[in-house]
């Protein structure tokens, strides 16, 4: 009887461990998951920031070239008006990549990491 009794033991102590590494495992599963999301948004974020940066030297060159050529109608050209609309999907996207980061940081914050 005590060797069912032991067995029986066994048993459950296996089950409750093999519980605790399920949960233990889902949870570093999530943190990694957050972390890797995290590192690709601010990936993304750095590129959009690249983006900008070209886009505004390219429209200050283009600003100053203007000037020098005293081109008054500059900022009504097609071409700058393109750049200017791109500068601003590019920075939708950064705000997108910014709240995202916002969102994985309050939701390491609510879990406790």
């Amino acid at each position: 009887m005590q060797v069912m009794d032991l067995m029986g033991k066994i048993q459950h102590d296996l089950s409750e461990g093999i519980s605790i590494l399920r949960k233990e495992g889902t949870s570093l599963f999530l943190k990694t998951m957050t972390e890797v999301d995290m590192l690709k948004f601010r990936y993304d974020l750095h590129k959009v920031g690249s983006q900008l940066s070209d886009f505004y030297r390219e429209l200050g060159e283009r600003f100053t070239e203007a000037i020098v050529k005293k081109d008054h109608g500059f900022l009504s050209k097609q071409e700058t008006k393109d750049l200017i609309e791109r500068i601003d999907t590019v920075r939708i996207d950064e705000e997108k990549y910014k709240k995202e980061l916002d969102d994985l940081r309050d939701l390491q914050k609510d879990k406790g990491g």
